[in-house]
């Protein structure tokens, strides 16, 4: 069937981006999965019901997939025809310094409940960071420098993982 055959982006009639109106596809997303739920398709013959099926699942992939930020980036990249090795890993000597120092950092506020200023600042610290390597990944792409694209969603990816650490401190 020719809409398995289509690209995430392509499927939700979507333009290939990194940033994407979320509402639109969720609206994009309820029109189709009404026109392609398998309960539609009940009364249908068991040919019909497995396409619908699989017709469904692929949306839901799809959906799931442009949802996220980082997902939606590893779609470009995987669409763009850019494949690394998942078990290569980021060689940033800099970097990876700063991830030892932000892991001790996290680990004493944890042990420290008081120092809510500091878990305000290293979040805001880790956000501008964020937002810096999505414009540098918005850069990277347009340019087709996907490795470049590529290591800046890992570093992106590593300052997420702080931030979701760092999520119950600030909920206290």
């Amino acid at each position: 069937m020719d809409i398995l055959k289509k690209n995430y982006f392509e499927l939700f009639g979507l333009e290939v981006s990194t940033r994407l109106d979320l509402k639109n596809l969720d609206e994009k997303f309820k029109i189709l999965q009404k026109q392609f739920h398998p309960d539609k398709f009940s009364n249908s013959s068991d040919i019909e019901k497995r396409i619908a099926l699989q017709i469904s699942s692929y949306l839901n992939d799809g959906y799931i997939t442009l949802r996220e930020y980082v997902t939606r980036i590893e779609y470009i990249l995987k669409i763009r025809e850019f494949n690394t090795d998942e078990n290569k890993t980021l060689f940033d000597r800099d970097f990876l310094e700063e991830q030892i120092e932000l892991n001790e950092s996290i680990e004493l506020l944890k042990a420290d409940k008081e120092q809510i200023d500091k878990v305000s600042m290293l979040t805001n610290d880790l956000s501008s960071k964020m937002e810096q390597l999505v414009e540098s990944i918005n850069s990277y792409l347009s340019q087709t420098e996907y490795e470049m694209a590529w290591k800046s969603l890992a570093k992106y990816k590593f300052y997420r993982n702080h931030l979701i650490e760092l999520e119950p401190m600030i909920k206290q």
